[in-house]
């Protein structure tokens, strides 16, 4: 489910950095047409954007007014805090791969004890 794409970004002084994109909501929608995928990538999506907003490790909103999740979602390094950056290094691949082999997709409480962990600095 992780998709890693670069793409530059221009920065003061007219030099570029590569901007890597951690997440793409409708790229994850298109890989099935199954309801039950769709439905089950919503809902992953749901839980981890409120865990990355609700702890402050995603300078965006990802969400709509009426609370559901934005259709042209898209985000990148540049996107999230240092600590939301290695979240999807290390954890979001785990994480995925364990909802891929029928885990629930609601427990994230490797995600959440990482973190923990991660802000005791």
């Amino acid at each position: 489910m992780l998709d890693l794409i670069f793409s530059p970004i221009i920065i003061n002084g007219g030099g570029f950095v590569m901007d890597i994109l951690r997440f793409n909501y409708s790229t994850l929608l298109k890989r099935s047409k199954s309801r039950s995928y769709q439905l089950q990538v919503k809902e992953l999506t749901k839980v981890l954007m409120t865990f990355l907003k609700d702890n402050s490790l995603i300078n965006m909103d990802p969400f709509k007014e009426d609370g559901s999740i934005k259709e042209d979602l898209v985000i990148r390094k540049s996107n999230l805090t240092d600590i939301g950056n290695e979240l999807f290094k290390i954890y979001y691949p785990k994480w995925s791969n364990y909802i891929d082999r029928g885990g629930e997709y609601r427990k994230c409480k490797d995600i959440r004890k990482w973190f923990k962990g991660s802000t005791k600095n």
